[in-house]
């Protein structure tokens, strides 16, 4: 009996999965937000887990994410984690291809389309803390928050009309006073989890197992 196969995949990638995954395919978005707070993204994935009545292998459109995929219960489930620490190197293609960028110069901050819908950038993160701190704290909290960086790259994975991205990236970097970068991103790794070849790059955790982020390094 061929087993069933669902994806849970944050909102910050959801063009690029929805553009190459097949229409029966099932998927779950899940906010951004969660990242924030690495325990409350966990505890809502093993909610989500718990309460999966149809699939018997759920993939994780996930990275490490700051341990919120650490401890995950596999229940009566197999679930598949990308091993890479980010979804960073799902949108480049590859973990390979982000240890290459990041020994390249490792004080970037990477953005990509989903990332920028989902308002997580410095800009829209400043405009938030004006709203909350005023523009002079504002400015304060964001230059101690990103002065390590030296450049911001946007990922282009390949969707259409992504020239407003560009061009908002690049007044992110204009705002943070860094070069800017674009990047040629790439589908393989989603490919890879939505096609089963988990062989050499995902966690593959059986059923009675849990997650261990030891395991991600």
């Amino acid at each position: 009996m061929k087993q069933k196969m669902k994806l849970f995949c944050c909102k910050t990638m959801m063009d690029e999965i929805d553009k190459i995954k097949p229409a029966e395919m099932p998927v779950e978005y899940i906010e951004y937000a969660l990242h924030r707070t690495p325990d409350k993204l966990r505890e809502e994935l093993q909610k989500r887990i718990d309460e999966e009545k149809e699939a018997d292998v759920l993939v994780f459109v996930y990275g490490l994410c700051s341990r919120g995929l650490d401890g995950l219960k596999a229940g009566e489930k197999t679930l598949v984690i990308p091993r890479v620490h980010d979804c960073i190197s799902l949108l480049l293609g590859s973990r390979e291809k982000y240890d290459e960028e990041f020994g390249a110069d490792p004080g970037t901050y990477y953005l990509s389309k989903g990332w920028i819908d989902q308002k997580a950038d410095p800009y829209h993160e400043y405009q938030e803390y004006v709203e909350k701190y005023g523009e002079e704290n504002a400015r304060w909290i964001s230059q101690q928050a990103y002065q390590h960086y030296k450049r911001v790259a946007f990922i282009d994975t390949n969707l259409d009309n992504l020239e407003e991205y560009e061009k908002y990236s690049e007044e992110v970097a204009n705002f943070l006073g860094v070069d800017y970068i674009a990047i040629q991103g790439e589908s393989d790794f989603f490919n890879k989890l939505v096609g089963g070849n988990w062989q050499h790059n995902c966690l593959v955790i059986p059923p009675g197992k849990i997650s261990r982020y030891q395991e991600f390094l």
